[in-house]
């Protein structure tokens, strides 16, 4: 393997935490928005626009080759032990928040709905990969 292609696979890798870390903002504010007691159509709007906007990035700039073929290996040891990491990072993360919800579950009965519960972990989970990505392969 040429550095070359590990130069290709290490931005493309910086490029997915990226989209991680703007996806789990993303999701996060739409899955605030209804908790919020004055609400404004404006920070929807921006929530969509921030997702379609780095949806469209990922698509354009490096999610995709020329084939259309999504990559989801890395080539290179090192990157792809980052990733296991970072997968790693997410399953605790996961655990983590799951565990303080069941403990706060009383006081969310109320205001919190199923399909936010499952946006908020979802939003979480792209946080914490995408952090994860960032936080280990600084240079």
């Amino acid at each position: 393997m040429s550095k070359q292609d590990i130069q290709t696979e290490e931005k493309f890798m910086r490029h997915n935490a990226w989209f991680s870390i703007f996806m789990g903002i993303t999701l996060l504010i739409i899955s605030v928005y209804p908790m919020l007691k004055q609400t404004s159509a404006p920070l929807l709007f921006i929530g969509a626009a921030a997702f379609l906007g780095s949806f469209f990035m990922f698509v354009i700039r490096g999610g995709f080759t020329w084939k259309l073929g999504y990559r989801l290996m890395y080539t290179d040891e090192f990157l792809k032990t980052i990733d296991t990491i970072a997968y790693k990072h997410v399953v605790l993360g996961l655990l983590f928040s799951m565990g303080v919800i069941f403990l706060l579950s009383d006081d969310l009965a109320l205001n919190v709905s199923h399909s936010m519960m499952a946006t908020f972990y979802l939003a979480q989970m792209c946080l914490v990969y995408g952090v994860s990505i960032l936080w280990q392969s600084r240079d």
